[in-house]
């Protein structure tokens, strides 16, 4: 069970904060139960006072995070990708072999991973930062040792959040593409949507939350009637209505071809910074 897992996390930064407040925001993951290791003290000072985390500093020699992998049952890799090998090399003899490694480092590899740790099951996961909220949506990808009682751990870790995924490695970098991106674009569309509204007269605050709202209601809309998106657009347009014009005027910029074009991009970025790792 969850709620009797020691976690220790190295990297205390805004996706460790996503995740854990939100999973103690849930009530199953009690905050004494995480231990959070960084090189910002400052930072693990306010993630402690906040949320109530056991901290421990980290060093450039890694002695923090050697002592906060060797308490938890489950090690959350929560580090920038480029600082990967370095930590992993501190941590391969530190850990049992009956430690679930859970990383969250974007473009890294199982094979990556398992070549440092060998024995130990290893689940790859990238989450985003709607976690925050509890609206989060992870994808899970199992390594070779990992069963399924370590699979059933880390969804129900993250479905205290959101929603998640176990699917195939292979499908990990299309879908943070989309889900690990996307809220950068939709904050982009929520902006430019308001910037209309303030040009046409709206107040700025007001404008903001009319965008926010609307594209919050919208996703769920998809989320709860199960239509495609196709077809609820459609049902918003009316012949020579103002709502057709307006969608004319997102495909005559180009609109639908920017958004693929951004998942896209974003996709390829990641398997460059997997080949960095």
């Amino acid at each position: 069970m969850l709620e009797q897992k020691r976690i220790s996390v190295i990297g205390g930064g805004q996706m460790c904060e996503a995740i854990f407040s939100g999973a103690v925001a849930s009530g199953v993951v009690r905050p004494e139960m995480v231990t959070i290791t960084d090189l910002n003290e400052e930072r693990l000072v306010d993630l402690a006072t906040r949320y109530g985390f056991a901290t421990l500093p980290n060093d450039p020699q890694n002695e923090g995070a050697k002592e906060a992998a060797q308490q938890g049952d489950i090690l959350v890799l929560a580090i920038k990708p480029q600082f990967a090998r370095a930590v992993l090399e501190a941590l391969r003899d530190e850990l049992r072999p009956d430690q679930l490694i859970l990383s969250i480092m974007g473009g890294v590899t199982l094979d990556f991973l398992e070549g440092f740790f060998p024995e130990n099951p290893v689940v790859r996961v990238m989450p985003n930062t709607p976690m925050l909220v509890r609206k989060g949506v992870a994808g899970i990808a199992a390594g070779k040792n990992a069963q399924q009682e370590h699979c059933d751990l880390v969804k129900e870790l993250f479905d205290l959040v959101g929603i998640s995924y176990l699917l195939p490695e292979r499908l990990i970098d299309p879908l943070t593409s989309i889900s690990g991106c996307g809220p950068a674009f939709a904050y982009l569309m929520i902006e430019a949507m308001a910037d209309g509204g303030v040009e046409n007269g709206l107040p700025r605050e007001m404008a903001i939350q009319l965008a926010a709202q609307t594209l919050t209601g919208s996703a769920e809309m998809v989320l709860q009637t199960g239509r495609h998106p196709a077809a609820l657009k459609d049902s918003v347009c009316s012949p020579g209505g103002s709502t057709i014009a307006g969608v004319h005027a997102l495909e005559d910029g180009g609109f639908r071809a920017a958004a693929i074009n951004a998942v896209t991009k974003s996709c390829e970025r990641m398997i460059e910074v997997g080949k960095k790792a």
